[in-house]
């Protein structure tokens, strides 16, 4: 799977760059770098697999992951964040 795909199944918003993520209210995590594409999506997998314990636990509201071409950030909106919509 790719880390867009990874993304939307743990229903992630998927951004390009952080300033889209932080613009849309999110709170950037963790960014990892990985060497090459398969290690792309292991990266991705693990920053949604730690967000989506902490949005299950209800610690936050909902989860994003930003794609650049050689990185991935995690990303979330605060629990006490006001929708945008």
């Amino acid at each position: 799977m790719s880390p867009k795909e990874i993304a939307t199944h743990y229903g992630a918003k998927v951004f390009d760059t952080p300033d889209a993520a932080t613009t849309a209210g999110f709170v950037l995590t963790e960014t990892h770098e990985p060497r090459n594409v398969w290690n792309k999506a292991s990266a991705a997998q693990s920053l949604m697999l730690g967000l989506r314990d902490k949005k299950e636990a209800g610690e936050i509201q909902e989860i994003g992951l930003v794609i650049e071409p050689w990185k991935v950030t995690g990303c979330y909106l605060p629990k006490d964040a006001q929708s945008a919509t």
